[in-house]
C-alpha cells in the first residue's frame, strides 16, 4: 500500500506544481503584496483543496456520475471567474491603489476557498487520482483521509513554491508591473481556455 501512496504523491506533484489557476494567482498576488499579506488567500486555497479532495474520496462513485452532468456548467462558471481574475490582474497598479480609487488588498480566504470549487481541473484531478490509485485497493476511511492529505500537501508545496517566487520578484514587479500584470493575465486567460477546452 505504501507504494501506491508514493505513486500518488509523484502524480500529485507532477500535476499540481505546474502553472494553473491557484499557482498563477498566488504568484501574481505575492509579487504584488508579498507573502505575508497573502496568507489568508493561501490558507483558503488549501482549505478548499482538502475539502474537494475529501469530497472526491468519500463520494467518488457519486461524483463520477455527477461530474459529466456538472462539467458543462461548472467549466464555464470557473472560466468566467478566472477571466475576472485575469481582468483584475491586468488592471492593478503597484502602489496599492485600485482603479476605482479605494485601497487595494489581496484576495481573501473565501476567494481562495471558492476558487477550488470553480476549478474543474481540481475536481477532475481528485477523481482521477482517487479512481486510479486508491479505489483499486479498496475503500476505507483512513485511506481516503491519507489520499486527501497527500494531494493537499503536494499541491500546497507547489503553491508555496509559486508564492515564494512571486515574493522574490516583488522588486522586479514594482519596476515592470505592466509587463508582469500582462503576462499573469495572459496565463490566467490560458487557464480559462484550458478549462473550457476540456
Amino acid at each position: 500500500m505504501s507504494a501506491v501512496y508514493l505513486q500518488l504523491a509523484a502524480y500529485a506533484c507532477a500535476t499540481t506544481f505546474s502553472p494553473g489557476p491557484n499557482n498563477i494567482l498566488l504568484f501574481s498576488s505575492t509579487s504584488r503584496f508579498g507573502i505575508r499579506k497573502c496568507w489568508p488567500l493561501i490558507f483558503g486555497i488549501w482549505a478548499g483543496l482538502i475539502t474537494v479532495m475529501l469530497l472526491c474520496g468519500f463520494g467518488c462513485a457519486w461524483l463520477g456520475e455527477l461530474v459529466p452532468q456538472i462539467v458543462p456548467i461548472a467549466k464555464y462558471v470557473g472560466a468566467a471567474y478566472i477571466l475576472y481574475l485575469a481582468y483584475r490582474t491586468f488592471l492593478r497598479s503597484p502602489d496599492g491603489a485600485k482603479e476605482s480609487g479605494g485601497a487595494s488588498k489581496p484576495l481573501s480566504y473565501v476567494n481562495g476557498f471558492l476558487l477550488q470549487f470553480l476549478n474543474v481541473h481540481i475536481l477532475m484531478l481528485g477523481i482521477a487520482a482517487y479512481s486510479g490509485y486508491i479505489l483499486p485497493t479498496g475503500y476505507a476511511v483512513p485511506t481516503v483521509i491519507c489520499f486527501a492529505v497527500i494531494m493537499a500537501v503536494c499541491a500546497g508545496t507547489g503553491n508555496l513554491i509559486w508564492a515564494t517566487a512571486g515574493t522574490l520578484l516583488l522588486p522586479l514587479y514594482k519596476r515592470h508591473y505592466k509587463l508582469v500584470n500582462g503576462i499573469m493575465a495572459l496565463l490566467l486567460l490560458w487557464c480559462a481556455w484550458k478549462i473550457v477546452a476540456i
